[in-house]
């Protein structure tokens, strides 16, 4: 069934118009990247049973972890409908980038978290990263310093430093994240950010904040009050 011989009241296409595209469900507006279903099945139909085999708690942001030859495995799907899929997810991405044309002002933590969540929410493992800011908290660069837990910090502060000091950094705010999408601080996390935080010290560059990206949620360990300790 096409999603044009559904009842009008049902059909994702016109309560969009109607209602905005906020108002969709995740199977509405994923039958919409679909358009047409299979025999027997509405694409609204088909969305659902997607999502429905993707675990409870991904929702539509378990398409990110799903390869085209994955997605096109599903019933009505195929080849080029999971590529437009794809295709969809990357422009939402994108969309969150702030405009390269000017240099980014971390002004705020809720900031930070967006820049590194739109970076960093869908990996399939951890991984570091680094922002290098100016004197006003301005972009320099954002580098990855490495893949895997925050607690090889050896390895984690020769790499985060060196890059700071080579782009005349004033400051760094370090990410990493939490494939689990629990971006609760670890004991680890902690005490690795403190001994960061006092080898930045010794060095004159700053590290104005940690971010743990999860999936949907993260956390500024400086706003949520981690950091506190070690000043």
């Amino acid at each position: 069934m096409k999603i044009c011989e559904m009842n009008p009241s049902v059909r994702p296409y016109e309560r969009l118009e109607e209602y905005g595209v906020s108002a969709l469900s995740d199977d509405e507006l994923l039958a919409i990247v679909l358009r047409n279903g299979t025999k027997g099945k509405s694409s609204k139909e088909v969305a659902a049973q997607i999502l429905a085999e993707l675990s409870d708690s991904e929702g539509l942001s378990g398409l990110h972890d799903l390869t085209i030859n994955e997605l096109a495995s599903f019933e009505g799907v195929g080849r080029v409908k999971a590529i437009q899929i794809l295709a969809c997810l990357e422009i939402g991405r994108r969309s969150l980038r702030p405009n390269s044309s000017f240099r980014c002002q971390f002004i705020n933590s809720e900031y930070a978290i967006r820049f590194f969540e739109e970076r960093m929410s869908f990996l399939p493992q951890e991984e570091i990263q680094v922002v290098s800011l100016d004197a006003q908290n301005r972009l320099i660069s954002c580098d990855v310093i490495g893949k895997g837990g925050i607690s090889g910090v050896g390895v984690c502060e020769r790499e985060l430093f060196r890059f700071a000091v080579k782009s005349n950094a004033a400051g760094v705010i370090l990410a990493h994240n939490h494939p689990s999408g629990d971006p609760t601080p670890s004991h680890d996390d902690i005490e690795s950010t403190w001994r960061i935080m006092k080898c930045g010290a010794m060095i004159g560059i700053e590290v104005v904040d940690h971010i743990i990206v999860g999936r949907g949620l993260s956390v500024s360990m400086k706003k949520d009050g981690f950091m506190e300790v070690f000043e």
